[in-house]
């Protein structure tokens, strides 16, 4: 039982990100405190500036996120830079109330706009818009701007402390981890399969497989990223380790099939029993995953079940390769091999932003540019609304105005922030009133429970955005009680605060320059389609022109990315609805992601499949794969042919293949399960065009 619970603990938390980012918050801030605090003291300066030093040190740990260690290590540096600029602007402009706020507003589009450089400069405004939010929250005295710019530079050098020297990201560490990670993902994975085999008609438990299936590929996606940051790692060993991930999930996914068709046939009980020798295997040391998966095996072989004997060796055979590939990578790094990745990274940037700046969109058409916009006009209608409730305290929402708006694509986006940024506040609200009417007055006590509240809050960073906000707020109201100023209309303002930063949110993401979430949903449709296109063109090209297939992989990672996309701009819209089997986007999502699948399948035997084939039967491949990508396409705008004409043409040379493959004098082949294969993605391109209502809807499936 404890295992299951631990094995769901890693999983849930890929490679232990959110817990060691958590321990850098925490741990960089309470560094912070400690130098500040009595330096301070001494110096005979407020407490209370010690706070823009825990402010740095958060942001640099949590907002520095550049390609290259060296360029993180850069952006940490510069962090106090912009949050001292703040600070002096808005104690300079603090005897103007109106300029103060003017200059708030500018700040706040500057901070925004300046996101389209990169992500060096999305930190450094982000750290710019809370030198100035702090300034009015503190109100300091241009005495002390000295003493808070120091403080900012030991927040800043505490987290390049925490995150450089003791707490380093070690890539090599990270895939260690990962690795972990993914064996707990397969783990969770069967669980979810015992789960449905208790109760097979269950859409819920349905549902749940699907979404461990989901975690597995986003996990593995994560780890390939991690591969591109391992120092003194030639290309050869990159792509043993890419392909072994690969394995892996493959491995794991088609063991579900078997799996689930056992529970679909009441008669067929062989499955049931066999998850747990599957859930033993998992538990195996690494070394022994193959001698392990091969017991199994057989023992399903002398039943009678070989698709899933089959399965069964394959997984532990890719584990056991895995953690083979994984132990082999180590030994000193290679400086010059650091510095080429590096260069290459930097080289990439730049490509990047210099493709940005090239996109045919001006003025307000562009994202940067109509996103200031609308932050801009949110935190105007945030000051005129909490001037209302709070004169002096209005910045609260002001600051749920700005912060709503980050990372967020679409009204449906900004709707769901807006809602849980405020439930989180009202129970935050709660809690700090309970906890800090019993502890103010003990500053060790208050210290060491906001340092838990920010690591509870930070450890929840990119899971529960409900869940941060609560922490936070929590530690608010402890901070008030250390400041002197806790009560409880204090909280109750910042919870009136915040529903008007929420509702300025809204209205501004609503009423100007207004980006629906089904806008978004189709643009990451089409980017999917055309990335689709893109695989199985190339896919051909190679088939009919080299007779091998190489570099499928990276564009089969690149599906995945697109696909996770196109999950995270729809997830407002099957999040907040009932949720149903017949609901359209969601039946969308589920073919798109099947369609994934078998392309990841595709990618690992049409090599083999073309090595062994003729030139007549590569050329017929060929062609069936450059009539998918035309159905692909069909799809898209980029297409002036019908869709419904490219499938007619696709089923045609499919047919020619299955007449070949059934001359073939043997039994099932390479070329067998290709031409499966290259079924299943035919019929869920044909699916989804008739999700979109452009296919006529066909009763049988496509031939084999």
């Amino acid at each position: 039982m404890w295992g299951e619970w631990w094995n769901r603990f890693v999983a849930s938390d890929p490679a232990l990100r959110r817990f060691r980012t958590a321990i850098r918050v925490s741990c960089s801030v309470a560094l912070t405190l400690v130098v500040m605090l009595p330096s301070l003291t001494l110096l005979g300066q407020p407490l209370s500036s010690a706070l823009i030093g825990a402010i740095v040190a958060i942001q640099s740990s949590v907002a520095v996120n550049d390609t290259s260690q060296r360029q993180r290590l850069v952006t940490t540096l510069l962090m106090p830079l912009p949050a001292t600029a703040s600070l002096v602007v808005a104690t300079v402009t603090q005897p103007l109330p109106l300029l103060k706020v003017g200059l708030f507003l500018v700040v706040i589009f500057v901070a925004t706009y300046i996101r389209r450089f990169g992500v060096r400069y999305f930190a450094l405004g982000f750290v710019g818009f809370f030198g100035y939010f702090f300034a009015m929250f503190l109100r300091p005295t241009l005495e002390q701007i000295p003493y808070m710019a120091l403080s900012a530079v030991c927040g800043a050098l505490a987290a390049c402390l925490l995150r450089f020297v003791l707490l380093r990201d070690d890539p090599q560490g990270v895939l260690e981890r990962g690795r972990r990670t993914l064996r707990a993902h397969v783990h969770s994975l069967l669980h979810a399969v015992r789960d449905l085999a208790e109760r097979p008609d269950s859409p819920k438990r349905h549902r749940e497989l699907r979404v461990r299936s989901t975690r597995l590929n986003e996990t593995a996606l994560m780890l390939e990223g991690v591969l591109e940051q391992l120092p003194g790692l030639d290309e050869r060993r990159r792509l043993l380790l890419r392909q072994r991930l690969l394995d892996v999930e493959l491995a794991a996914e088609n063991l579900l099939t078997p799996l689930t068709r056992a529970f679909e046939d009441p008669e067929d009980t062989r499955a049931v029993p066999a998850l747990a020798p599957l859930l033993d295997v998992l538990r195996t040391d690494p070394a022994e995953f193959r001698a392990a998966g091969k017991r199994v095996a057989e023992n399903f072989e002398h039943q009678g079940s070989v698709e899933l004997a089959m399965t069964v060796r394959r997984l532990g055979s890719a584990m056991a390769e895995l953690a083979e590939a994984t132990a082999e990578v180590g030994g000193e790094d290679d400086p010059t091999v650091e510095e080429e990745t590096v260069e290459e990274a930097e080289h990439d940037s730049e490509d990047s932003s210099s493709k940005d700046s090239t996109e045919t969109e001006t003025g307000l058409r562009r994202p940067e540019v109509r996103i200031a916009v609308q932050v801009t006009s949110a935190a105007a209608l945030a000051i005129l609304g909490g001037q209302f409730v709070s004169p002096n305290r209005w910045y609260w929402a002001v600051i749920t105005a700005f912060v709503v708006f980050i990372s967020v694509n679409s009204r449906g986006d900004l709707l769901v922030r807006a809602w849980q940024r405020t439930a989180g506040t009202v129970f935050g609200v709660l809690a700090g009133i309970l906890v800090a009417s019993q502890v103010t007055g003990h500053l060790v006590t208050e210290l060491l429970l906001v340092l838990c509240c920010l690591f509870l809050a930070f450890y929840c960073l990119g899971y529960s955005y409900s869940a941060l906000t609560f922490f936070i707020t929590t530690a608010l109201g402890i901070l008030y009680g250390i400041l002197g100023t806790f009560s409880v209309s204090v909280l109750g303002t910042r919870l009136v605060e915040t529903a008007v930063g929420a509702a300025a949110g809204v209205l501004a993401a609503v009423l100007i320059l207004p980006t629906s979430t089904r806008t978004v949903v189709r643009s990451r449709s089409r980017e999917f389609l055309l990335q689709l296109r893109d695989l199985l063109r190339h896919a051909g090209n190679e088939t009919n022109s080299t007779g091998t297939v190489t570099g499928l992989r990276e564009s089969t990672r690149e599906l995945d990315e697109k696909l996770q996309q196109l999950r995270n701009s729809a997830r407002p819209l099957t999040g907040l609805r009932l949720r149903s089997r017949n609901s359209k986007l969601q039946r969308e999502l589920t073919v798109a992601q099947g369609c994934a699948y078998y392309v990841r399948n595709l990618a690992v035997v049409l090599g083999h499949t073309a090595e062994m084939t003729d030139e007549d039967t590569r050329r017929r491949l060929a062609e069936a794969l450059w009539a998918m990508a035309e159905s692909a396409e069909a799809l898209t705008d980029e297409s002036d042919r019908a869709f419904d004409e490219t499938l007619r043409v696709l089923r045609g040379y499919t047919e020619q293949l299955h007449d070949i493959a059934e001359a073939l004098p043997t039994g099932p082949t390479s070329l067998h399960r290709t031409i499966n294969l290259l079924d299943r993605i035919g019929q869920t391109i044909h699916d989804l065009g008739r999700e979109f209502g452009v296919a006529e809807r066909r009763e049988a499936e496509p031939a084999g």
